[in-house]
């Protein structure tokens, strides 16, 4: 098979993570396979050590401009002009209006469409509910032109791939392979983040209690809820830290509110740094507060490291740790307190990171790649 794999921006995070490991593995499968993308440096520098071809599309953005939608379109078109592909998979919702554009190709080619996160449709965001209605039909009009819609969370599924905006969705789970996890030791993990901190002392977090997360600082990760619950955190557990791993357009906001409740010295954001998740295991605990996802890659490394987990019941959070010991309701600081102090229980944490552990298996990478190519190679 010959695919091109299509995601708006280039940058590090969940969706980009899942695109290179299909991309990886499917070569490896023995199948032609492309990546294309708009702007960003980390995925075309991760597809180069992978030997994995790539395009850029100049037209390809992340924005609410109508007319990049259509100016994408026709350089779709005009690229599978020159260009021969059994399959477009595309990966987001910018890149969605392509799918009209390889229809206008006039050729037989299968287009796919990955709903890595419902975003603007989740009812989470915050959002007129005028546009919201537009957007809904945005994706309706465009799915038109999609073969094979995917959703990567039963969550989704059942409430947008059952009618909703299409009636003929498919699940299929995000998945990783431990065997390319490759996890720094603890205290390499630990010894790393201090350099990152940039303080001369080396030996400061040794005795710290570290909770970790992993994602973009912007509105869907929701930091603030962590940060402003961090003081009763201090009274549960008096040595905790925070790592942050990830950067975004909120880090002003986060850094202004971590200065007024004095946590300079608890709350480290240490912004993006390459295959982020391989030092979970430097991590004592994995937090995740997001107002909503699809189903997390950050998770999912969690799992695969064995961290205890609490994370926010959006998306496929429910389902991707498997266990209400480990979700709390979005910014319910009672309930999230209640869970952190009952997994702290040494008899709870060590059957908790055995559980982890064990259903990490439902999240492997191979399963993943059959799904998609039962769906790339199917009529």
């Amino acid at each position: 098979m010959k695919v091109l794999i299509i995601i708006t921006k280039a940058v590090v995070g969940g969706a980009q993570t899942s695109v290179l490991n299909l991309a990886r593995e499917m070569k490896g499968r023995g199948h032609d396979v492309t990546v294309g993308f708009g702007d960003g440096d980390w995925l075309p520098e991760e597809l180069d050590r992978e030997n994995i071809p790539y395009v850029r599309f100049r037209n390809l953005k992340r924005t609410h401009n109508p007319l990049s939608g259509l100016f994408f379109i026709l350089e779709i078109r005009n690229f599978l002009k020159k260009n021969n592909f059994n399959t477009i998979h595309f990966n987001s919702s910018n890149a969605l209006p392509g799918a009209l554009g390889a229809k206008l190709y006039g050729k037989k080619i299968k287009t796919v469409f990955t709903f890595r996160g419902m975003s603007i449709l989740d009812e989470h965001y915050q959002i007129n509910p005028v546009l919201r209605l537009i957007y809904c039909w945005f994706f309706k009009f465009f799915l038109i032109f999609v073969d094979a819609p995917v959703f990567v969370s039963r969550e989704n599924f059942d409430k947008f791939g059952r009618g909703q905006l299409t009636s003929k969705g498919t699940l299929i789970y995000n998945g990783l392979d431990p065997a390319k996890m490759n996890f720094v030791p603890r205290q390499e993990a630990r010894d790393f983040f201090v350099k990152k901190i940039g303080t001369q002392d080396i030996v400061f977090l040794r005795d710290k209690f570290l909770i970790g997360s992993l994602g973009r600082l912007d509105y869907a990760k929701n930091y603030e809820f962590l940060i402003n619950v961090f003081p009763e955190i201090l009274k549960i557990k008096s040595n905790a830290c925070v790592i942050i791993i990830g950067e975004g357009g909120e880090r002003a906001m986060y850094e202004k509110l971590i200065a007024e409740k004095k946590l300079t010295d608890k709350i480290f954001l240490l912004g993006n740094i390459a295959s982020g998740g391989r030092y979970d295991q430097g991590f004592d605990f994995f937090v995740q507060t997001s107002r909503y996802e699809g189903l997390s890659i950050a998770l999912i490394e969690a799992l695969f490291a064995g961290l205890p987990i609490i994370t926010t019941d959006v998306g496929g959070s429910r389902e991707t740790v498997g266990i209400e010991e480990e979700i709390y309701q979005l910014d319910d600081q009672k309930e999230f307190l209640k869970k952190f102090e009952q997994i702290l229980a040494a008899e709870s944490r060590e059957k908790i990171i055995l559980k982890n552990k064990l259903q990490a298996q439902n999240f492997l990478l191979k399963n993943t790649v059959a799904g998609y190519e039962k769906i790339y190679g199917g009529e």
